[in-house]
């Protein structure tokens, strides 16, 4: 078992991700068991058990079903845990809106419910949070010093209600506890065992394999961009150098019309640029200080056009169009996700299991 320091303490680590079985979580939980660690998956599986499925004859891998509103399943997945990786929330602009009760309700009450519970059991605490917070910040790079109050003109401003869950989870974090890590995460792309065609690159990526003409909204509008493993890389990093407060985290920032630039040289691209309908979300944001603490990404669009063309030459991947390869056409598509989601909850879900057993 891998032998580590957290807190002052060594220790041998048992690590519970919050949604391990989603597009950084599967490729978090691979690494980590690669590494030694034992991992606890607390997971609700709308988008399914295969990310995962391979991991389950591991016997350092458990996985618990559970929603993470549902505060007995949570209590149940912290015991005898050293460190929570809370990955688990509706990501997306479009997801967010479909609901945005919900979306309140998982992404920030659920997080504030789990800080109250790791502090009462001084558990660390890794979040997943995002770039998204720093919304339309066009003249400046933003850093992590930025204060959050109204009184300082350059404070985040997050201009979707993903972003406003993620901040108020940063705050409440904060507020709760003392052991804590805050990963503002870039754009992500590249591979992963679930398979996601929502995000900027990766589209991009698979309509060039196919042929396809992109539609590009604006192009001038700056996104940072960070490759899925190097995603997980920092969060591994963050437990093993026992990291404290808030980290941007992207490999590059990027027009995304630099990114289509980019792809042209791997493959011919047919691209138009729509000025009817423009993505409101420009920024850029400064890595010094995650650059300080030693870590540096080390992947690029390049490695991801290779991997995800491999994966289709494969016959891996058959069709990028699938609802279960985006966030918001598995959760507006499917009538059983709604349901489980929207109307029935955590509490209404196992009733319902219960009732259909005994039927």
């Amino acid at each position: 078992m891998y032998q580590s320091v957290l807190g002052g303490r060594e220790l041998k680590i048992r690590i519970l991700v919050t949604g391990g079985a989603g597009f950084l979580g599967s490729v978090l939980v691979e690494k980590l068991l690669e590494k030694g660690y034992e991992v606890r998956v607390l997971d609700n599986l709308l988008y399914g058990e295969k990310p995962i499925k391979e991991f389950l004859r591991d016997r350092k891998f458990e996985l618990f079903r559970g929603d993470i509103r549902d505060m007995i399943a949570v209590i149940k997945a912290l015991r005898q845990v050293d460190a929570v990786i809370h990955l688990a929330s509706i990501v997306g602009d479009q997801a967010a809106d479909l609901e945005p009760k919900t979306t309140i309700q998982i992404n920030y009450m659920a997080t504030r419910n789990l800080a109250e519970l790791c502090k009462l059991y001084e558990i660390k605490l890794l979040y997943s949070s995002s770039c998204s917070v720093y919304g339309n910040s066009p003249k400046g790079i933003m850093d992590e010093n930025i204060a959050i109050d109204h009184f300082n003109t350059n404070y985040p401003k997050p201009i979707s209600l993903y972003g406003e869950t993620k901040l108020k989870s940063e705050k409440a974090i904060q507020e709760l506890m003392s052991d804590y890590v805050i990963l503002r995460l870039g754009t992500l792309f590249g591979l992963s065992n679930r398979m996601r065609f929502d995000l900027a690159i990766n589209l991009f990526i698979a309509k060039a394999i196919k042929g396809e003409k992109i539609q590009v909204f604006g192009g001038n509008q700056y996104r940072p961009f960070l490759h899925v493993q190097d995603a997980a890389d920092c969060f591994i990093q963050a437990i093993e150098d026992d990291w404290h407060g808030i980290f941007n985290s992207a490999w590059d920032n990027l027009k995304i019309i630099d990114v289509i630039k980019t792809l042209q040289n791997h493959t011919p691209i047919d691209f138009e640029i729509s000025s009817k309908i423009v993505d409101r979300r420009n920024y850029r944001v400064s890595c010094e200080k995650i650059k300080n603490m030693g870590f540096n990404p080390r992947r690029n669009i390049s490695d991801a056009f290779n991997e995800i063309k491999s994966s289709f030459d494969k016959g891996m991947i058959t069709d990028y169009t699938l609802p279960i390869h985006s966030n918001y056409k598995q959760l507006f598509s499917s009538e059983e996700i709604r349901q489980r989601v929207y109307i029935l909850g955590p509490i209404g879900e196992m009733v319902k299991e219960n009732r259909d057993r005994r039927s």
